[in-house]
Order: structure tokens, then C-alpha cells, then sequence
């Protein structure tokens, strides 16, 4: 039954007059006229008897004026209680990559613009199964990641390439000269995402890293520290090259890696979320599909 039935039935019943209650709800007199008659069908029984122009509620709808008041404060209190979840409630985030925090941080401060009353929780997570463990039992919301996920029941949208740039101390230049193999090399392990795009660079100049990482925040505090070349996300630092701290060897490879945003593919989204997934499409700079999902939900 349409709650609103009651809240029509309620105000015919104090108002003795189908005309006056259709205009203060901006109903027409046969819509509510509808609404009462669906009411009695439900409840099988007449609410209201008219005798000539004039209009008597019945004593089954005298029963019913209590109860109806009674659901509809019930209704309005469970409804405030559960807005609380869809209006209020925290964006849970789960990071696979600490670069991606970076990436983040102009998105968020845009969302907070838009929802302030809505707080969003980052979880850094130390591997990718993690990342996806969370996705799939609904720690996280959704995640930003770099790496390639493979799990039917997880959709991934690519919205951000990031260039990787080769850089060093620029101290080390007077030791080691511009030339890019004669310096020692910083790297991440084996396996990530990063090392795969320059391992071929590495093998092919037959250079072995002096020293190996499990992040991409390590690696770039190694190379501020004057210790060797690493390959890093232009947003890590940038600002130290423009203040002369880092060098690029801006004759070396052109790298870039994709970050991706992921969710549960039958995740249900509240209007929060749908906005922080529209931010990350907007500060998008390649496109995949991410706008075009949220435009067809």
C-alpha cells in the first residue's frame, strides 16, 4: 500500500471535503477521489459515505484515523533513521598504490566542495589481493589501483595516465656525468607494475639495481637521498625538479602507468558515491568508459 494514501485520507478526514483536501495537496478532486477508493479496496471497506453534497466518514474510518497517524509517524521516523546511511554515511576507499593518495587528493578536495556533509575513509593496502578482498566483501567502495585486475565480478575503468620519469640527485651529476647508465640504479621489486616497464631498458643495458624497493614513496626518498636513478610517477616529483633538488634525463624512455578506479559490478551506489566516481571521471585524461557507465546506470 502507498503510504500516501493514508496522508490523503487523513486530511479528507479532518477536512469533511474531497475539493478543499485535493486543493491544499495540489491533487485534481479525481485523483484523491482514486486514493480513497483504492484505500477502501484494500482495507475492503467503505472509509466515507456521501449524502448528498455532503460527505461522512464512516465508523471504520474513525478506526482507521488513529492507525494511519500512528504509520505515518512510524514511517517518518524510519525513513529520517535509514537517510542517515544514504546521505551521511563514509565512502569507504581502498588504495593499491600510495602514488594513487596523490592522484586523489585534487578529487577530494572538489568532492568535499560538493558534499561536505559526507567523509570519505582511505585504506592503504599492501598488495593488490588485498585490495580486491576488500572490493569483493564491500570493505571498500571502491579502490584506485595500477594493476590489471581479472575478476569477473569486479568492473575497472582506467582514468589516469601517469608519466614515469627517470631522475637522480642532481649532486650525482658531477660524479657521475649526464650519461644515464654510468649512475647506480634504484628499483622496485620484481613483479610490480612499475619495474615491468623498464625492466626491458634495464636488461638491455645490462644494469643491475644497487638497491630494490617495495614502493614507489621508498624509491623516491633513496633517490632524494642522493643514492641513486629511480624511475618515479611525475607527481612524486615534479615540484622537486622545478626547485632544482632532482634531475630528469629527459633523454630516457617514455613511460607512463595507467591508474584505474574498480567496484563490485553489482555494487548499489548512493548519490555521494555517484558523485565522487563523476569527480574522478572529470579529472580524467584518458578516457575509459568511466563517464559513459555512470551516465547509463
Amino acid at each position: 500500500m502507498d503510504i500516501r494514501l493514508l496522508q490523503t485520507f487523513l486530511l479528507v478526514a479532518k477536512l469533511g471535503n474531497v475539493t478543499q483536501a485535493a486543493e491544499q495537496l495540489n491533487f485534481s478532486q479525481p485523483t484523491v477521489t482514486a486514493q480513497i477508493r483504492a484505500l477502501e479496496e484494500h482495507f475492503e471497506v467503505l472509509l466515507f459515505e456521501r449524502v448528498g453534497k455532503k460527505l461522512y466518514i464512516t465508523k471504520a474510518g474513525l478506526r482507521l484515523i488513529d492507525y494511519a497517524e500512528k504509520l505515518l509517524l512510524l514511517y517518518g521516523e524510519a525513513r529520517a533513521s535509514v537517510q542517515e546511511f544514504s546521505h551521511d554515511r563514509t565512502i569507504k576507499v581502498g588504495l593499491g598504490t600510495a602514488v594513487a593518495a596523490h592522484t586523489l587528493s585534487p578529487i577530494l578536495r572538489e568532492f568535499q566542495e560538493r558534499v561536505p556533509n559526507v567523509s570519505v575513509s582511505i585504506e592503504h593496502c599492501f598488495n593488490i589481493p588485498i585490495t580486491v578482498k576488500g572490493i569483493l566483501d564491500n570493505s571498500f567502495d571502491l579502490a584506485l589501483v595500477h594493476d590489471k585486475i581479472s575478476n569477473s565480478r569486479i568492473l575497472q575503468f582506467n582514468v589516469v595516465a601517469e608519466k614515469l620519469l627517470w631522475v637522480t640527485h642532481a649532486s650525482l651529476l658531477d660524479t657521475y656525468g649526464d650519461t644515464l647508465q654510468q649512475h647506480p640504479f634504484i628499483a622496485l621489486k620484481q613483479g610490480s607494475v612499475y619495474r615491468e616497464k623498464y625492466n626491458p631498458y634495464l636488461r638491455q643495458h645490462a644494469i643491475i639495481p644497487i638497491l630494490e624497493y617495495s614502493d614507489s614513496e621508498a624509491v623516491r626518498q633513496a633517490v632524494l637521498n642522493g643514492l641513486g636513478i629511480g624511475v618515479l610517477p611525475e607527481v612524486l616529483v615534479r615540484s622537486h625538479i622545478e626547485d632544482g633538488i632532482l634531475h630528469e634525463f629527459c633523454d630516457a624512455p617514455k613511460l607512463e602507468i595507467d591508474f584505474s578506479v574498480i567496484f563490485h559490478k553489482d555494487k548499489t551506489f548512493t548519490l555521494a558515491m555517484r558523485t565522487l566516481l563523476m569527480a574522478i571521471s572529470e579529472h580524467a585524461n584518458i578516457n575509459g568508459g568511466l563517464s559513459e557507465y555512470l551516465s547509463s546506470m
